[in-house]
């Protein structure tokens, strides 16, 4: 066809790197990649703005009541995370809350906060372990850039790419000594490789007594399932709760007849 004795395949089976995925942007590695950089990209977004109002956290730290007055290293800003890892502004919560529970009709699906979110009980406050921007030429303090890092290898966590938890302390009834306020008023986010490097007991020390299954991963990726599984291990404690209060709700109930009949 050609004149020249060759052909000119019109079969694409024959053309080089047709119709294979890897040299396409299709293939599943590649879409992999993009799911990962989307991923770390939400991450970063969830760890430095409001779930509600999308405004921007500030990381400047708090003064240091116990070093007379100076610079701290926590995040002076009142944050709570969701069990589904989000982080809002206290003040912002604490309105949608009360909005949701002045709503005629009730339904929390459609209000700013999911249903996973019953009420305070379910968001605990998020206190980051901050260091000044190095990247930042401003030496005004009022002007400095914070960042927020991990308290135990140092590295910056704001990225998107470092797997982050929120340590959740165990509530003491009467716990109003002075340990357990300076351990409340402590950094309680770290990295994953801090999990790693000191392990579940050596950091009850330091952020506990703290119980392990009510950690909470900060901005849990989507890709490989994890917020998923996340999400359904959290409705099903929320099932087991509601079951748990219903059964003991009906006990209450059948011991108040039995009493009534023996009386």
């Amino acid at each position: 066809m050609g004149g020249d004795g060759g052909t000119i395949s019109s079969s694409r089976q024959y053309l080089r790197g047709a119709g294979k995925a890897s040299h396409t942007a299709d293939h599943p590695s590649n879409a992999l990649k993009r799911a990962k950089v989307e991923d770390a990209e939400r991450a970063r977004l969830i760890l430095s703005t409001c779930a509600i109002s999308g405004t921007a956290f500030n990381f400047s730290p708090k003064s240091n009541s116990a070093g007379g007055g100076g610079i701290g290293t926590v995040s002076a800003a009142e944050i709570v995370a969701c069990p589904f890892g989000k982080l809002y502004k206290r003040e912002k919560a604490l309105e949608a809350l009360l909005q949701r529970s002045r709503a005629a009709s009730g339904d929390v699906s459609t209000a700013t906060l999911g249903p996973h979110i019953r009420g305070m009980k379910d968001l605990h406050p998020v206190r980051f372990h901050v260091v000044a921007d190095s990247s930042s030429k401003d030496v005004n303090l009022k002007h400095k850039k914070y960042v927020p890092v991990c308290p135990i290898t140092g590295s910056e966590i704001a990225s998107g790419n470092v797997p982050l938890f929120l340590i959740v302390r165990l509530k003491k009834k009467g716990g109003g000594n002075s340990a357990n306020v300076e351990v409340d008023e402590a950094p309680n986010v770290i990295s994953e490789r801090a999990i790693k490097e000191m392990g579940i007991a050596g950091l009850q020390s330091e952020y506990g007594p703290f119980d392990e299954k009510d950690i909470v991963r900060l901005a849990p990726p989507k890709t490989g399932g994890i917020f998923d599984e996340i999400q359904r291990n959290w409705e099903a404690k929320m099932a087991e709760e509601s079951e748990s209060k219903l059964r003991k709700k009906k006990y209450k109930k059948r011991k108040r007849i039995g009493d009534a009949f023996k009386s």
